[in-house]
């Protein structure tokens, strides 16, 4: 997903997990607010189309793991979809930082978990 202009401040998002694969919702107030992230070509975006990626979480060792085995609130993560772990892409000027399969490095998350087993904000099929 591209950002307009970079606060500083991390984004929210709600990891909705089907057969141990995550769908992820913005939950960051603003334009992408309640749209789903999905993969256009290698870019990812935000989407409010039904049909999205599902993603594995992926320890920092490449193991396939879930939200449940994750004992605190903190863990570094990768994710990886279609078998591909997720990169960054970085242009110079005014090209933002991007993420997509094909990107230059390999991207780690530092996921910090706020709630577990929130309801969904209005019913199951909302993007």
């Amino acid at each position: 997903m591209l950002a307009i202009t970079y606060t500083g401040i991390a984004d929210t998002f709600y990891f909705r997990c089907t057969d141990d694969q995550y769908t992820l919702y913005v939950r960051s107030e603003g334009e992408h607010f309640g749209k789903v992230i999905d993969l256009q070509g290698i870019v990812f975006t935000g989407s409010s189309t039904q049909s999205h990626v599902n993603f594995n979480m992926l320890d920092i060792n490449g193991k396939t793991i879930t939200l449940n085995d994750i004992n605190g609130d903190t863990q570094v993560i990768q994710l990886s979809t279609q078998g591909k772990i997720l990169r960054s892409e970085f242009g110079w000027a005014d090209f933002p930082v991007r993420f997509e399969l094909g990107g230059q490095v390999a991207l780690k998350l530092t996921l910090n978990i706020l709630e577990r087993n929130t309801p969904y904000l209005s019913h199951p099929d909302e993007v």
